[in-house]
């Protein structure tokens, strides 16, 4: 998964974070940096509208 994090000095960067790690926008992470975006989600998405209707 990759985030975007605001670090303690006003410094922006994209991190990866292994498989299994769980984060959202605004979680402060150990060395201080504050997720500020998710621009690529691992997870589908299940509340998604499909964008082709199909005819049974």
């Amino acid at each position: 998964m990759w985030a975007y994090v605001k670090r303690s000095d006003g410094r922006t960067e994209e991190r990866e974070f292994p498989a299994g790690v769980y984060i959202e926008i605004g979680d402060i992470l150990e060395d201080g940096a504050v997720v500020i975006d998710l621009p690529y989600s691992d997870d589908i998405d299940d509340d998604a509208e499909a964008m082709v209707l199909y005819d049974d």
